[in-house]
């Protein structure tokens, strides 16, 4: 019987590898943009808040503590800043597009979701905008 128990015997072998994925968040980034399209949003700057969400694959190895495993944040926010310094940009949402274009500069980036809004239009507001998500197509990423 021993003999049969070690023949029926299977180690086991975890499944195909299971992609993970871990998120990469910007939270409450509030800096002046030049955005409107009416005249006296042309003349002068507004306060913005972005959050940005990022998803990523999560390395399938054991983590070494170091940053050159992960996406730096500084990525993210020089882009803004650079967003911020460019030309008058009349719509929120196309602000918001253009941050999504930045975070998917990123190959391994897999998803991106990008709330942009006006933090002084409405006072009775906390903000008015808009919020844009994509998700890159299974299997067009091209990093690690």
């Amino acid at each position: 019987m021993a003999d049969d128990a070690l023949l029926s015997y299977v180690p086991y072998r975890p499944a195909a590898s299971r992609v993970r994925y871990y998120d990469i968040t910007l939270r409450d980034y509030v800096d002046q943009f030049r955005i409107g399209v009416w005249d006296q949003e042309k003349e002068r700057t507004q306060r913005v808040r972005i959050n940005v969400s990022l998803t990523l694959p999560w390395p399938d190895r054991p983590m070494t503590d170091s940053l050159d495993e992960v996406l730096s944040y500084d990525f993210l926010i020089d882009g803004i800043r650079a967003l911020r310094d460019g030309a008058h940009v009349n719509l929120v949402e196309t602000l918001g597009d253009r941050i999504l274009a930045l975070c998917f500069s990123n190959p391994d980036v897999t998803r991106a979701r990008v709330q942009v809004e006006k933090l002084d239009v409405v006072p009775e507001s906390g903000g008015v905008g808009v919020v844009i998500e994509r998700t890159r197509p299974e299997g067009a990423q091209t990093g690690s």
